[in-house]
């Protein structure tokens, strides 16, 4: 008996087509190329560009699967439109003045190819304003490079049409450009229940001409109507740092007037202290299951100095009462010494604590023996929760980090520069030491400046050094002059 595909069960179909729509990719070119005439090299060569787009890929997989009827027309429009990534034109190719390959050298051209930068945007507008059923299918979408005003207003056009979304990364001028209406739609709850769970605001600098337009400088504070309610949202990131407007405390101490969070991630910027920080997680102690807090510093790489960017606002009680906190990456100016005492907290996985002293403490670590006794003892309760979870199969992993010392009570370890360490002590310290794949900017070594590469050792070895005067939490420059001394 013959079977058509079309009577087939709709979940084996589907398998099918998602089957289909991945041999399909296999065969679509995933890179776009150019031809390079600049080099020394005697013909013109070809270059890879890029990659094309993830979506543009699932869009031309499903290509013939859409014309087939109503109903694989529909999943092929669902499977590729279910994550969206509308970016900004960038380009700096030139025309070809000659139609031969050979000649492209030889001729050069001053002829840029010009594309508007916006048209992505605009014609994802039209698109969706012309076929607005197909805005179901959106679930995440991702807008890069649009931080005008009138760009914003197209962004939330764009946002309006998908009533399923359930993730969304915008530019944080939208949250300076949009208004209370806008924001409150955004965040409302739909007819079916449902509501947008995670949120991302990405900063970047901007050119000087555009931070000296006035047009850039208005601030709707759609904060404070109180419509505008964060209740419903499960995901919050805010991610760089920028020049104009920056998203800072103040905005989040007004999120968390409503914020009901589980994610909160705060990364690369400088605006955010600990004052927002706090604020957030205050307001969210009874449902966060994930903080991140990895601000930069000035300079844009290194760890940030802890204590630099704290006013005072004390938040190691609030994390460690939160009884759902599974995962914890943050920066505090200080750590209380009970911060891993409580063996019934849930953390798993990979814990980074990032503080400049000990909550409590006069002196600080640099001077002061009781502050780097009561450090010790941190470490130690460290080990001491990591033994308990492992007993219940749990696996946690806990880094601290003090200035340029990295503390892995794990394992027992120390990671830092010793290169002053070793000529202070004329080489007689430390006994031991074995090579780190750790540096100053954590797990991935140098960044390719002047540092020297880390060595580990025990905490033991460690605490003999700064006994001796060997090594300090203190960061000390080596500097060679005429004689080789430092």
């Amino acid at each position: 008996m013959t079977v058509s595909i079309t009577s087939l069960p709709f979940e084996l179909l589907v398998s099918i087509l998602e089957e289909a729509a991945h041999l399909n990719a296999q065969d679509i070119q995933h890179y776009t190329y150019g031809v390079d005439s600049t080099s020394n090299a005697a013909k013109p060569h070809t270059i890879l560009r890029g990659h094309v787009a993830p979506d543009a890929l699932k869009w031309a997989s499903v290509s013939s699967i859409r014309h087939v009827n109503t109903q694989w027309h529909d999943w092929a429009c669902h499977y590729a439109l279910r994550n969206l990534y509308i970016r900004r034109w960038r380009g700096s190719e030139r025309w070809a003045q000659s139609r031969r390959l050979d000649n492209v050298g030889r001729i050069p051209s001053k002829d840029v190819v010009y594309q508007n930068p916006y048209d992505p945007l605009r014609k994802s507008v039209n698109f969706l304003d012309k076929f607005p059923m197909l805005a179901s299918s959106i679930r995440r979408i991702l807008f890069d490079g649009f931080y005008g005003v009138e760009t914003s207003a197209m962004i939330f056009r764009i946002i309006n049409h998908c009533n399923q979304l359930d993730a969304v990364s915008i530019p944080w001028t939208l949250w300076r450009y949009g208004n209370n209406e806008a924001w409150s739609y955004l965040l409302r709850e739909r007819e079916d229940g449902t509501a947008l769970s995670s949120l991302e605001l990405l900063a970047v600098d901007l050119k000087h001409t555009q931070i000296a337009d006035r047009a850039r400088q208005m601030d709707s504070k759609p904060w404070k109507d109180p419509q505008v309610d964060f209740g419903r949202l499960r995901r919050l990131k805010f991610s760089g740092s920028s020049n104009l407007l920056p998203i800072g405390d103040e905005d989040l101490i007004a999120i968390s007037q409503t914020a009901r969070l589980h994610e909160l991630h705060i990364t690369g910027t400088t605006a955010i202290t600990t004052k927002g920080l706090v604020a957030l997680c205050r307001s969210s102690k009874d449902t966060l299951r994930t903080i991140e807090h990895s601000p930069l510093s000035d300079d844009g790489f290194e760890h940030p100095n802890a204590s630099a960017a704290g006013d005072g606002s004390h938040c190691c009680d609030e994390i460690i009462r939160m009884p759902h906190l599974g995962s914890l990456a943050v920066s505090l100016p200080t750590i209380c010494e009970h911060l891993f005492s409580d063996t019934s907290t849930k953390w798993a996985g990979e814990i980074q604590i990032r503080a400049a002293g000990i909550c409590g403490q006069q002196g600080n670590l640099r001077s002061s023996a009781s502050a780097q006794r009561a450090l010790f003892g941190i470490t130690a309760q460290a080990r001491s929760l990591i033994q308990t979870r492992a007993e219940k199969d749990t696996e946690l992993n806990i880094e601290i980090f003090v200035d340029h010392l990295i503390f892995e009570p794990t394992k027992n370890l120390v990671h830092a520069d010793l290169s002053v360490s070793e000529l202070l002590s004329q080489g007689t310290w430390p006994l031991v030491r074995h090579a780190s794949s750790k540096g100053p900017y954590g797990q991935t070594g140098q960044y390719g400046k002047e540092e020297q590469a880390y060595s580990c050792i025990s905490e033991e070895e460690f605490a003999e050094g700064l006994e001796k005067g060997y090594i300090s939490f203190e960061k000390v420059q080596r500097v060679d002059d005429d004689d080789g001394l430092w």
